[in-house]
């Protein structure tokens, strides 16, 4: 550990010097409180044993100096003096100082003031050390709450332990699904399927942060998105049909390894949905409604490489795209509604 010695008078500077060495402390000297206040600011010291009376800057000053803008980390403070009274113990104590001792001083004395000074030292830098691992533990925990959670849900999820649940009237629910996997599950091993997935997916997260939507989750090979929540959006369904474009432009790029290309089936709807946090153990950000069902059923019912949607989300975005009627389905808690496929921008 380094030591500070501010003190003018040379016998006092070399006896102190000398006491310290022999204990294996490095020892670095200042003539007056200015001095040791310059070499403070450009120098790790962490303990500093100053004389009270002293030209430029006095020992009280350079403790009050210390206390008020030293920032790298706490500076432990002796303050040795001829003086005595309680008084002049206290003025020291409330400039700063952390311990006290007089003229002529005793060497073990003086060695058990600064070892007691050191543990002080060591406690207060693990207690920094414990802060900064915490506080790494703190950003680790936070971009994995974002990365589970919108940034919005994630902060009440911080502020508040009650239920989270919202209601939107205007979305737009997507969900894509990987055309015939089955035959992709059986041409490769697990590992080559989940590093594919992976790299999918991966993908499309990119998209849906790109476009500024939500990704919701994935279940298998198939993947779900959503437009104007947790924030509403006016142009929700604009915003899940570029994205929808873009996904079937990067599917197309992945080389499987397998002699079909790579082909997805694309379902929208539009309508509103319930939000919420759902789970104890594991939680998660999830949507319901008869908008979400629907959405999964324009996907199942889709064709690869279409985009399939619903007479609402058409109504939405007909005047901005080229649409090809496709029919009518029968959809569970909606009965028969008319679909549409998406093939361009007009």
């Amino acid at each position: 550990m380094r030591i500070l010695i501010a003190e003018d008078d040379k016998d006092s500077q070399k006896l102190l010097e000398r006491i310290l060495q022999k204990e294996n402390y490095e020892v670095v000297i200042a003539d007056d409180g200015r001095m040791a206040w310059d070499i403070i600011q450009q120098e790790d010291i962490r303990m500093v044993i100053t004389d009270w009376l002293m030209p430029q800057m006095g020992g009280v000053e350079l403790c009050e100096k210390i206390r008020r803008e030293a920032s790298s980390g706490y500076v432990y403070l002796i303050l040795v003096t001829s003086k005595e009274g309680k008084a002049d113990l206290v003025r020291a104590m409330d400039a700063g100082a952390d311990d006290y001792i007089t003229k002529p001083f005793d060497k073990g004395e003086l060695l058990a003031r600064v070892r007691s000074g050191r543990r002080i030292i060591d406690l207060e830098q693990a207690i920094q050390e414990k802060n900064r691992q915490l506080k790494v533990e703190k950003k680790t925990t936070e971009r994995l709450l974002l990365s589970i959670f919108p940034e919005v849900v994630a902060e009440r999820l911080k502020q508040d332990s009650g239920i989270i649940a919202d209601s939107f009237e205007e979305t737009s629910i997507l969900f894509a699904d990987l055309n015939d996997f089955s035959s992709l599950l059986a041409q490769k091993t697990p590992i080559q399927v989940v590093e594919l997935l992976g790299r999918v997916f991966a993908s499309f997260d990119r998209l849906a942060e790109h476009w500024g939507l939500e990704k919701i989750k994935t279940v298998g090979d198939s993947y779900m998105a959503a437009a104007g929540i947790p924030v509403p959006r006016p142009d929700h369904a604009q915003a899940i049909a570029e994205l929808a474009f873009a996904m079937q432009e990067e599917i197309v790029r992945f080389d499987a390894g397998i002699e079909a290309p790579l082909q997805l089936r694309i379902g929208i709807n539009s309508g509103p949905v319930i939000a919420g946090v759902i789970g104890t153990a594991k939680l998660a950000y999830d949507i319901w409604g008869e908008t979400v069902g629907t959405a999964a059923q324009m996907e199942a019912y889709g064709l690869p490489g279409s985009i399939q949607v619903s007479a609402a989300t058409y109504t939405l975005l007909k005047d901005s795209y080229v649409f090809e009627e496709r029919g009518e389905f029968y959809v569970k808690g909606e009965g028969t509604i008319r679909t549409y496929l998406l093939v361009s921008r007009k």
